[in-house]
């Protein structure tokens, strides 16, 4: 079921649709005969259809906790997996050794709060994994966050100075992760509608910006919607002799061929001075996020971050507008330059 076809659908239309329904037994507790009998359909390789079945335990837990037949399970989704999931797998004869069922868990319950949008991971109360890796700063609108807990001391040490919100992703954000900060938002009065602003330090290549991407898609599906996103790690923050000691190879499968070319799509509309040495030819390179130091870093901030912090709405539109029209000088001197090398060959 793709997210379109679930536009305009009452919850019920949607649970119908993902074969999610009500049971008056407790499934996790149920043999495997009845386990196949209900959850049968659609099965492939295993006596049971894992998916429907993770699903349909997840709505079970999530309606006994609303209707306070069960306490909220305040547990993290791993300990949810060994204690609801993986016993029932392993009864009804479906539990794999070359599959990530826990991973496949856990793209359910993505689905059934990101696509079908019936549930939130605070209706069952779930426990963050990730909440020591994120804090909300006096100045919440402004979000520094790493694609890699090993940017965490550093990210602490701006909080601590500048009283901004930073989050540590350690890998593809999850969704759960970004549901809770934004309840911390709400919780704090911060208006959703304000203007945010997120600086990255993530590595600069296709599966970083897939990362940053994905996490500002997340904030955006729970309401942030005026965000603008700045990244730290770029060839600019390099000179050229660095970037060549410091560029990798990155790897261009079939697979990866297109996000690579949106990838470099993207990239061009930044209009970044040295990004000509991350092409060479049909080979194509990146940079790690490690390869920027946290001094060189820090002064980005200073010169982007700090100049928006405490400033009302009508500022923020004013400071934007100023932005713009540098940038828009220096496109023009930019393609008056290239027109007169063009004109003196």
């Amino acid at each position: 079921m793709t997210l379109c076809e679930t536009i305009g659908m009452t919850i019920q239309e949607k649970l119908e649709k993902a074969n999610i329904r009500h049971f008056d037994e407790l499934i996790h507790d149920q043999p495997k005969e009845w386990l196949i009998e209900n959850f049968g359909e659609g099965a492939d390789k295993y006596p049971v259809n894992v998916a429907m079945l993770m699903r349909n335990i997840i709505w079970q837990t999530r309606e006994r906790i609303i209707t306070k037949e069960k306490a909220p399970l305040k547990e993290l989704v791993r300990t949810f997996w060994y204690m609801y999931i993986k016993p029932v797998l392993s009864r009804a004869g479906a539990l794999a050794s070359e599959t990530d069922q826990y991973k496949q868990l856990n793209s359910q319950l993505v689905f059934m709060v990101k696509d079908l949008e019936i549930m939130l991971y605070s209706d069952i109360q779930f426990r963050d994994e990730n909440q020591a890796h994120r804090r909300l700063g006096a100045n919440a609108n402004i979000i520094l966050f790493s694609e890699k807990l090993g940017h965490q001391e550093f990210l602490n040490e701006i909080s601590e100075k500048y009283r901004v919100s930073i989050i540590a992703l350690g890998g593809q954000p999850s969704v759960i992760n970004v549901e809770y900060f934004v309840d911390e938002l709400k919780k704090a009065g911060i208006n959703l509608q304000r203007s945010f602003y997120l600086f990255s330090v993530v590595d600069f290549d296709t599966s970083g910006w897939i990362i940053r991407n994905a996490f500002e898609d997340n904030l955006r599906f729970y309401g942030l919607k005026n965000i603008r996103l700045i990244d730290l790690v770029n060839p600019d923050m390099l000179t050229n002799e660095e970037i060549m000691f410091s560029r990798y190879r990155l790897p261009v499968p079939s697979s990866m061929k297109k996000k690579n070319n949106d990838w470099l799509k993207a990239v061009a509309q930044r209009g970044y001075q040295n990004q000509k040495y991350m092409t060479e030819e049909s080979v194509l390179y990146g940079l790690e996020a490690e390869s920027i130091s946290s001094k060189r870093l820090s002064a980005a901030l200073e010169e982007t971050m700090v100049p928006l912090i405490g400033k009302s709405e009508d500022l923020l539109r004013k400071y934007e507008l100023n932005k713009l029209n540098e940038a828009i000088k220096k496109l023009i001197l930019k393609k008056i330059a290239e027109g007169g090398r063009k004109w003196m060959q």
